[in-house]
Formats: C-alpha cells, structure tokens, sequence
C-alpha cells in the first residue's frame, strides 16, 4: 500500500466526481498511472470502460480520514505536497503497527516520521508524563490496510523484472530503476521498505513467492500471473483437468503451470503458495538466532577432543576436557573473544575491569592466566572459567546444536554435536569465527513477513556477519534463517538475562528505557542479554525497538518470578530435561497444579532423563532453589516452563 501526492490527488478526484454522481474518466494515458496503482490497491475500481475509476468502500474511508486531518491541520492538503513525499508506505504501516503492539506508544525513532504524517501526537498524562502515541487515525489507516485485499496483477514486463531483481535485503539505492515499477510492486505488497525512512528494500513475502512463480514459469503471454489464473489451477487441484475450460487449459499449459495431461508443473506448485499467501495473509512469525564467540570455540573444541577420542578412548568430550581444550590453545588465539569476556567480567566485577582486560590482554598468554588475574583467590579461577564454559554449553545445546549424554563407556557425561551443530561447524570453518547476532539473523527472517524490512543497522549487521551480500542472503544467512525455524529451542538464562528478564513489561517499553534501568556502562551487556532473548523467542525487538514479551516469554517470566537471582543458571535445558522427565513418570494433579513422583520412580526419572546420576542431583538440587520441583513433585511454575517450552517451538 502506498499514497503519495498523485494518488491522494487522484483518490480526491474521483471523491469529487462521485459526490456529482460521475464515474473518474481518465482520457490522458500519462495521467493514468496512479490510478491503475490505486485499483491495485483496492481503493479504487474500474467503472463501465477501462478509463473509468470509482471510489471502492475502503478507498472512500480512506478519502474522509484524509480530509478529516486536512480541517483538523494535521496534514497540508496533498497539492502542497513534495511529489516524492510517502504518505503511506510499507514503512508507515510498519511503524504503525509497532505502535499498536507497544500499547500504542510510538517510541523516540518513529515519533517523527508518524507526526509529519499525522498520525502520532503527545499526550499528557497527571502523575506520569508526557507520551508519544499512535493516534485514531493511525489506527484507522492500519485497519484499511488490514482489511482492503490488494489485487495480483503481473504483467510479463513486469514479470522479467521480478525475476531479475535482488530479492534483499538490500539499500534502496540498489533497487533496479524501471520507472514506476517499484510502486506498482508496493500496491500489490510485493516489495517493503525499512523503518523509517525506507534505506533499506526487500520483496516482501509474498514478493518472493512471485519471483519464485516467475523464475521458473514460461512467460508466454502478456499478463503471467493473475487472479483467474490462480483460481483455475485450484479447479485442477480440487477437481482435475477436467474442470478446466478449454480456454483455461490452454492458458495453463502455455505457462507452465500445467501439463497435457493436467500435472501441476513447479511453476504452478509455487503459484499454489502464492495463491495461499495472497488469500489468506498468514505468515510465519519472526524468530531468530545468535551465536557468540564463545559458544562457536566450544563447537570447534568438542570436534578436536572427539579426534582425539579416536586414538585414546579415555579422552572424551566431558566439561571438564573442553576446558582443558581451551586452555591447551595459545590466547592470541582468542582474539575475537576479548570482548566476550569483557562482557562477562563486566557483568561480574565491573566496567573498570573491563577495562582492564583489554590492557592486560597483549601481556597474557593463556586463557588460564586471564582467568588467574581475575580470579587468582582460592583457586576461583579455575571455578569461573568452568561455569564459563557450562554457561556456553548450556547455550549451545538450548539451540540444538549440542547434546548432552551419558558415554556408553566411560560412563560420563559428553556432548555431541547434533546435525544442526555439525552444519554451522561447517560454516565456522568456512567463514571464521565470528559473533551471529539476533539481530542479523532477523534481517532476513523478517522479509518473509507481509511489510516487514530490516532497520539499516540490522542490514548492517547482517552485511557485517557475512550473512547479507549483493542483494541477497548468503549461504550462511540462508542457514541461519533455516536454524531460526527448525531448531527445537530449550529454554536458558543466565543470572544477568534473568535480571533483564524481570525489567521488561509484557509491551510498551522501549530500548532506552531499558537501558536506563541499570548502569550507563552496562549498555552493551543488556544489548547482548536482549539479542539472546530474542533469539530464544522470549521476547521480540519490533521496528520500532519496543519490546514485547512473547507468549513464551510471558509464561517464562511468570515461572521465574520467584527465582533468587543469585542463582548462576536459573533455567537451563539439563533442568528442563529432568523436568520432562518428571512429569513423563509422575502424575498430574490438575486441581493441585503439580505432578507427583513416588519415590519407586526416581530412578526411572533419571534414565529418561539422558544424564548420570551426579550431573542429575546437581541440576536437581538448582531445580529445587528455583522452586520448580519440590520434594516430591513439579510445581506450577515447572509445569509453566513446560508449557513455555512448546510455545517456543510451536
């Protein structure tokens, strides 16, 4: 959907002609573009001949909120418009959705953009301030936009330049210059752009369904792709070629849609998803994924240690063998982990540590030196830099890249890298080392939606992290897309994230505020603590930069209510195990909220469970001081993290 200066003229116009009880006749072929882009639209119709337009039912709603804002002075009148001036565009809707899933704040970054429009204004408030808010006319043009179905027209020039364009994401400056094509695109919502000033493109989802259609059809006659066409391959689907016109037949066979014998070809398999996207306006939601430094050594390390397990089957990849792993490699190694651990210290110590760790970082020479300087009392280094590593292993495996389990020989706890982990390894070694952030992941992630479009820094960041290249993602973007889709997550919090956890509402904060909730010089570490958040599908990040809990997160947050936060790992998926395992041998008290183990079921517990007996009692004991078993059963907060955990994957 968009509105610029020509189509609010236009939709003006035929307002005009309507209340004279005419039809807008369009004689001057020039002049007729923004009104074929409005028909597109669903806001306007063709009357009795092809140069007549009339107002649809949306299009007049959306002719009176603009001159509704006109008398009210929150908009000039469109003939004092900048021709290039963007009303309305996948951007607008973008950021007045945000709005309305922030509890109708807008935040700092789209405060502006939304007033010049009209459609945000500040409102005060006794006894708590003032606030930057979505008004009713945002509102109103967002429930247009939901509900006023734009039409799907592709024309075979059209067609060729589908095909040949980046899919994104991309800077705007790249898009191919063809006219009015890139409108004619965004008025079948085929094409977004970012918040809030439209830097960065993409094909929407839908969009990539087209190019799909259209990159593998014939493109044999002048409209390739349209609403009839669609219709008769569902006759197929439904009924067989033999519901087919011939006319119909004919024109699916000579696209490719079809063949002789009524086939569905791939062409018409794709146009079967466009078809089901176009109608039903069902998208996936956004979910993402994050790697840090730490967690990628570990995966190289349990490789190592497994090689090694090949000549001497003592040797296997236990916690403790990875730390000696780490500790076996020279620190100019680990160059990219010094701000990992810059944040970890800080999170413990304080900013002045942090500090410090870059200076004493060229006179160290191993990992253990580093932790020794730190932590040199009482043998406590040797403590924090195994936590370190569980907390890693914790992470790796609450994403399915890992899995713990007990050795059938040694009868100890190893981890394995699962088929996941075995593919971003490969990665890893193909593109180095490096920090997979959340919010360059959802650079991609997020164009499968209906108008959604990364905000430049987190293109940035994809670009950054070798995910985004040339218009399009690349392999490693295209496999952690996939990962932030098909792997099953666990949920997993640190003491730091449980403490960011508890700041955040259910909707209606932003970033900053966030921020200002601790210390100036935790910024970075709260930014890292969100990025994990969000890939764990606790919380997301809107355009906007609100935040809002999902689901999930809801059920999490309430679970850890109670949580001491002294606690290392509140929540991690060896306790989630065990709470599985619990309820599988247990029984379920729906009025109690809580399931019950007999004591005769423990040991069954533990086997189900995958993890020997010592590493079970240890996790328990943690399980326990969170207050999600008690002596003898799971209470409701275990049973939510339960039901936190399909939320996750559902």
């Amino acid at each position: 959907m968009v509105i610029r200066k020509e189509h609010a003229l236009a939709l003006l116009n035929a307002k005009s002609q309507e209340e004279k009880g005419l039809a807008c006749q369009i004689t001057i072929k020039a002049e007729e573009d923004p009104y074929v882009e409005l028909e597109l639209q669903n806001l306007l119709e063709q009357g009795n001949s092809p140069i007549e337009y009339t107002l649809t039912y949306w299009g007049r709603n959306l002719v009176y909120i603009l001159e509704e804002m006109i008398k009210k002075g929150l908009i000039k009148h469109p003939s004092e418009w900048d021709d290039r001036f963007r009303w309305i565009g996948s951007e607008v809707i973008a950021m007045i959705e945000a709005a309305i899933l922030s509890g109708g704040l807008t935040g700092g970054e789209t405060f502006e953009p939304l007033k010049q429009r009209g459609f945000a204004q500040e409102v005060h408030e006794e006894k708590k301030g003032w606030f930057k808010e979505i008004n009713e006319y945002g509102k109103a043009i967002y429930d247009i936009y939901t509900k006023a179905k734009p039409r799907l027209v592709i024309s075979k020039e059209l067609g060729s330049y589908i095909a040949s364009m980046p899919t994104g994401p991309a800077e705007t400056k790249m898009l191919p210059e063809h006219g009015r094509f890139p409108l004619v695109l965004e008025s079948m919502r085929l094409i977004s752009f970012s918040v809030p000033n439209s830097d960065v493109y993409t094909l929407s989802g839908l969009g990539q369904a087209v190019q799909k259609v259209v990159q593998t059809m014939a493109p044999s006659l002048e409209t390739i792709i349209n609403e009839d066409y669609m219709y008769a391959l569902l006759k197929v689907l439904d009924s067989g070629m033999e519901a087919l016109t011939p006319q119909e037949a004919e024109v699916l066979e000579e696209l490719a849609f079809i063949d002789a014998e009524g086939n569905i070809l791939p062409a018409g398999e794709a146009l079967l998803e466009v078809y089901k996207l176009w109608s039903e306006r069902e998208y996936r939601p956004v979910k993402t994924f994050n790697l840090e430094t730490l967690d990628e050594e570990l995966l190289i390390g349990i490789e190592k240690v497994w090689e090694k397990n090949k000549t001497n089957p003592e040797i296997v990849p236990t916690a403790e063998e990875i730390v000696h792993y780490l500790m076996e490699k020279p620190l100019k190694e680990y160059k990219h982990l010094i701000e990992f651990y810059g944040r970890m210290i800080n999170q413990a110590m304080g900013y002045q540590k942090k500090e410090e760790l870059k200076k004493k970082w060229a006179e160290l020479f191993t990992i253990e030196d580093l932790f020794k300087h730190f932590w040199e009392k009482g043998n406590q280094w040797y403590e924090k830099l195994y936590d370190t590593v569980k907390e890693s292993l914790y992470s790796l495996e609450a994403f399915e890249l890992v899995k713990s389990e007990i050795d059938e020989k040694t009868g100890k706890t190893v981890y394995k890298l699962t088929n996941h982990g075995k593919r971003v390894l490969q990665d890893i070694k193909e593109k180095g080392v490096r920090e997979i952030t959340s919010t360059g992941v959802k650079a991609i992630s997020i164009t499968k939606t209906e108008f959604g479009a990364p905000n430049y820094h987190w293109y940035e960041e994809a670009v950054n992290e070798h995910l985004v290249g040339g218009g399009y993602p690349t392999k490693s973007g295209q496999l952690y897309e996939e990962l932030a889709y098909t792997v099953r997550r666990l949920p997993n919090l640190t003491r730091f994230e449980l403490m960011v956890l508890h700041k955040i509402p259910e909707y209606g904060m932003f970033l900053d505020e966030l921020f200002k909730e601790f210390d100036e010089t935790l910024k970075e570490e709260i930014q890292y603590a969100v990025n994990k958040l969000e890939a764990r599908y606790i919380l997301d990040v809107l355009p906007n930069n609100g935040i809002r809990l999902t689901e999930a997160g809801k059920l999490l947050k309430k679970a850890l209510s109670g949580v001491p936060e002294g606690i290392a790992n509140p929540i991690n998926p060896v306790i989630v195990r065990i709470l599985q395992a619990i309820k599988q041998v247990g029984n379920l008290y729906v009025k109690e909220k809580r399931v019950r183990i007999l004591p005769k079921n423990w040991e069954e517990a533990i086997k189900l469970s995958g993890l020997d007996k010592e590493t079970f009692e240890k996790e328990i004991a943690v399980a326990r001081l969170a207050g999600f078993i008690g002596k003898t059963s799971i209470h409701e907060s275990g049973l939510e993290v339960l039901e936190a955990v399909e939320l996750m994957n559902k």
